[in-house]
């Protein structure tokens, strides 16, 4: 001990030279992005030397990066086990847990890491992000300004205080905070984010003032005061308000992406699904490489019921590098409407496992195994969701699927 501070240290019995052997050559094909070889040698590894906490938390994070979330988190954990201040694998199991929206979880384990490594920002920014996604806003701050005070260039942290200054409606702290973000990375995507979240005019108004409002925007030939009115408006969900504003930017601003594919989610929200696919193409067509605008078509089309066309969005989101857990069970859904069973069943099998609480995920699952006439684990994932505590119209979807079988 040393005032306030200690020191730890963990030891492991040492390795035999094939396992080490066997880790570097991972970490090369890892590097190659290999992962699948890489992960097959850290397990020859492991089999050689179980007790090194290093190869179960490279082959964790090699999981991780495949997507394979369920196994990333036995690995980290076992990581744990052996050595329990092995502080980056509980920052990868906070991560884990984040990705597979286990908030509580995640905080638990960023925490306990940031006992062991306290000026790790990375770890801060992420329990940052955690605490604002568990409205915990004044932990948030402060860990993110901690962030700040150790790395004042840090862009993620400055943008997650303004979310949140924005979201108490501080626009003053959200603005200066915006602003540092768009110094930082001008050009960049989180810059752009901040520029999109930047309040020109704080507007104080109603649902009720809309036509009023509507009256006035005609007037407006400030694109970025429609724009940032807008998004204001987008923000308390007065869709109809954001849809006046987004429609007279549009008038000034026809070639801008975004925000047709904005205008595209409030005419959805308004009931006007002609009008919201109409616009979702319009982004798609001005954005042909904007891998979100694609995904945010596929569930635009799938909740208008046009399975063929959110298919084809939901594939060219992936193609793009878009492949998370909603756009394969977009793609699952459209491909088992369309009669692609065999690709449907693979397509949600994917998207559980990146994400097991995807309960719309489990549920099109279990359709689709049903269908197959496997009974008894179709059952099983309808049952599950019935047992989760989360309040889904899905859990009455599911009474109505085990009735009879």
């Amino acid at each position: 001990m040393n005032g306030r501070s200690a020191v730890i240290s963990w030891g492991t019995p040492k390795g035999s030279k094939e396992a080490e052997s066997l880790n570097k050559q991972a970490f090369q094909l890892a590097k190659q992005k290999k992962l699948d070889e890489a992960i097959d040698h850290w397990r020859k590894a492991i089999y050689i030397n179980n007790l090194d906490p290093d190869y179960f938390y490279n082959q964790g994070l090699a999981y991780f990066e495949t997507r394979n979330l369920n196994k990333a988190l036995d690995r980290c954990h076992e990581a744990v086990r052996i050595c329990p201040v092995y502080y980056r694998a509980y920052f990868l199991l906070g991560s884990i847990y984040s990705k597979m929206r286990k908030f509580y979880q995640a905080k638990e384990f960023l925490e306990q890491g940031l006992i062991l490594q306290p000026e790790n920002v990375t770890a801060l920014v992420n329990l940052g992000a955690v605490y604002s996604i568990l409205k915990m806003s004044d932990e948030a701050i402060l860990t993110f300004e901690r962030a700040i005070l150790l790395s004042p260039h840090e862009i993620k942290a400055h943008l997650g205080l303004g979310k949140i200054y924005l979201a108490r409606n501080d626009y003053e702290n959200a603005n200066r905070c915006f602003k540092m973000v768009i110094g930082l990375d001008p050009d960049g995507k989180l810059g752009n984010i901040a520029k999109n979240s930047l309040m020109v005019q704080q507007p104080d108004m109603s649902a009720s003032d809309v036509e009023t409002v509507e009256i006035n925007i005609v007037k407006s030939d400030d694109p970025d005061k429609l724009y940032s009115n807008g998004f204001q408006a987008y923000l308390n969900c007065n869709y109809k308000m954001a849809e006046a504003y987004y429609s007279e930017y549009l008038n000034i601003k026809k070639d801008d992406a975004t925000v047709w594919a904005n205008i595209a989610i409030c005419q959805l929200r308004l009931g006007k699904k002609d009008a919201s696919t109409s616009s979702i193409e319009k982004a798609m067509q001005l954005a042909p490489r904007n891998a979100r605008i694609f995904k945010q078509a596929s569930i635009i089309f799938d909740a208008c019921e046009l399975r063929e066309k959110s298919e084809k969005a939901a594939r060219k989101a992936i193609e793009l590098g878009k492949k998370d857990s909603v756009t394969l069970t977009l793609l699952g859904i459209a491909q088992f409407e369309n009669g692609e069973i065999q690709d449907s069943v693979k397509t949600l099998q994917d998207a559980i496992n990146q994400n097991p609480n995807n309960l719309r995920a489990r549920f099109h699952f279990a359709k689709v195994l049903k269908a197959l006439g496997q009974l008894d684990t179709a059952r099983q994932h309808f049952e599950e969701i019935l047992w989760t505590q989360s309040q889904t119209p899905l859990k009455e979807k599911a009474r109505d699927e085990l009735i009879g079988m």
